[in-house]
């Protein structure tokens, strides 16, 4: 637990645990929900199922809320928050949510404080700024650094039906022809689903995270096992979209769907087979989905992929930033401008489609 000041509207203290939140906190953040048009099931999966999940509560002297969000961390050694899309990443990946009578840019400043202090070098916020943190960026200690990759897209408005978007897409046509004659087909459920096809789900993101590799391969089967089968088993807003060849489930795309977009939480593909463009299936399935439904838009977070990179829009296309946060002077010396964007580039660059994981600091503060 983390003392601050107290003044109206801004944070006495912040709470770190994975305990969900209770009745009267739910009531307290859903205003703030509906506003900006957040699906108020996002409220449900905050912190994520696991060990390493956290739920970050702002409260005021008198012990009431004034903003939370969550956070994955392995203390003393690694904090991490991401913001890719609205719910994506089974509830980890999520911006802050304010009670109406909160001080956003002092919330956000305490929140974004207490995850540099749980950290043994710098804690990392990954994905888009939104306007609350930019401005709490003023009070607290960071270097913000924007990377070469983007957020992708569909803007729904302009098509009365899916093939409207098709017909723009000629290679996606002919690869939904491939996945046809193959004996695909595309499934939609909507809101959870029933354990076994959750765990078939599970199967195909582990799959999928072992395939790509990286940092927390450790961690990869609770993840998608327990993190994301709690997610798929629970989430009431999810719309699964998946495909399959005969009995064998052959990818899985799960959205979220808020007011007036459906937004990428989390999927996998079978590794071990031929799945004759079940990504592209997924894609077109998703704007029908959107179409049929009155959805505007279809956000598909990160550009990792080339399928993305090629039927997301082209413009306007989100910054994906990297905002490291210290907890004091030394950690922030230490680090140094060109260790940052190295530390970046190293991990990132060349990993995903689209981008080399370059990066270019565009703001820094040293003593908040």
């Amino acid at each position: 637990m983390d003392e601050l000041r107290t003044e109206q509207g801004v944070p006495a203290r912040v709470i770190v645990s994975a305990e969900h939140l209770r009745p009267d906190e739910r009531l307290a953040l859903e205003p703030d929900l509906l506003e900006r048009g957040i699906a108020p099931s996002m409220l449900d999966v905050i912190p994520p199922a696991g060990r390493f999940f956290q739920l970050l509560r702002a409260v005021d002297n008198h012990g009431d809320l004034l903003g939370v969000t969550s956070l994955m961390s392995v203390r003393p050694f690694l904090s991490i928050k991401q913001l890719l899309g609205e719910g994506n990443h089974v509830g980890w990946d999520t911006t802050i949510y304010y009670a109406q009578h909160a001080n956003r840019p002092e919330v956000a400043a305490a929140l974004l404080n207490a995850m540099a202090r749980r950290s043994l070098y710098y804690a990392i916020y990954f994905g888009r700024i939104d306007d609350d943190v930019r401005a709490a960026l003023p009070l607290v200690r960071h270097r913000l650094l924007e990377t070469d990759y983007r957020l992708g897209h569909i803007d729904c408005t302009g098509y009365a039906t899916a093939d409207d978007f098709l017909a723009l897409h000629k290679r996606l046509r002919r690869n939904l022809r491939d996945h046809n004659k193959a004996g695909g087909t595309v499934h939609v459920r909507e809101g959870p689903v029933e354990p076994d096809l959750a765990t078939r789900f599970s199967d195909l993101v582990l799959t999928t995270y072992r395939h790509h590799g990286g940092m927390g391969r450790w961690q990869f089967k609770e993840y998608a096992h327990r993190v994301c089968g709690t997610f798929f088993a629970n989430c009431q807003d999810a719309v699964h979209i998946y495909t399959q060849i005969g009995d064998s489930i052959t990818g899985l795309q799960s959205f979220v769907r808020h007011r007036d977009r459906l937004e990428l939480s989390e999927g996998g593909f079978d590794r071990s087979r031929d799945t004759h463009h079940a990504y592209e299936a997924i894609i077109a399935e998703s704007v029908n989905f959107a179409t049929s439904n009155g959805l505007s838009f279809v956000g598909y977070g990160g550009i990792w992929n080339h399928a993305k990179d090629r039927y997301t829009d082209r413009e306007p296309r989100g910054k994906i930033y990297l905002l490291q946060l210290y907890s004091n002077g030394l950690k922030y010396r230490l680090a140094g401008d060109r260790l940052s964007r190295w530390g970046f580039k190293a991990y990132f660059g060349g990993r995903f489609a689209g981008a080399t994981g370059a990066t270019t600091i565009v703001s820094r503060q040293a003593r908040p």
